[in-house]
């Protein structure tokens, strides 16, 4: 059955940029991880910014954090070189279509435009940067991936709506 090759393969598969700024394999989170995380934070994140008056489902903008990294199970975790010179999103949503599962949430993610699909998003960065953080305090050098991502986070986070989730970002990164 495709769909548990696929969950298989995200608890398995250690994320690239760690490795590649040397953090060793069994120190590494993997997608699956990753994925939990991500979609744990966008629940609480939506629920913040649902209490606060803004029309979000934390559900579903769970769902999409969940779902969002499982074509990787195919495709495998794509480091941001490669990422940057291929098109990763059509081979991405060619691996939803064979795993046959998630390809809508994975376009919601991807078009970027309901609230779910940005608290999603800005969930996976979120997570990534607690990770990095996280691994800092054990000793492993990997600024520059908080680095990298933090401008993504901010420009998440000018949105009217998530602007409102600064105070709670900004704590969970400190």
């Amino acid at each position: 059955m495709m769909i548990l090759q696929a969950i298989t393969s995200c608890k398995n598969l250690v994320r690239t940029g760690w490795m590649q700024s040397g953090v060793p394999p069994s120190s590494g989170d993997t997608v699956a991880s990753h994925s939990f995380e991500a979609a744990i934070l966008a629940y609480y994140l939506a629920t913040e910014l649902s209490k606060r008056g803004v029309k979000v489902n934390p559900d579903h903008a769970s769902a999409i954090a969940l779902f969002h990294d499982l074509g990787e199970s195919l495709l495998g975790d794509l480091p941001k070189w490669a990422s940057q010179r291929i098109n990763k999103r059509e081979a991405e949503l060619e691996a939803f279509k064979e795993i046959g599962v998630g390809e809508d949430l994975f376009a919601e993610l991807k078009n970027g435009e309901t609230m779910e699909a940005k608290i999603a998003k800005l969930s996976d960065r979120l997570s990534t940067c607690i990770e990095a953080k996280r691994l800092i305090k054990r000793g492993y050098s990997v600024e520059r991936i908080v680095e990298s991502y933090m401008p993504e986070i901010e420009r998440i986070l000018n949105d009217p709506n998530l602007s409102l989730l600064r105070e709670t970002v900004n704590e969970m990164l400190s």
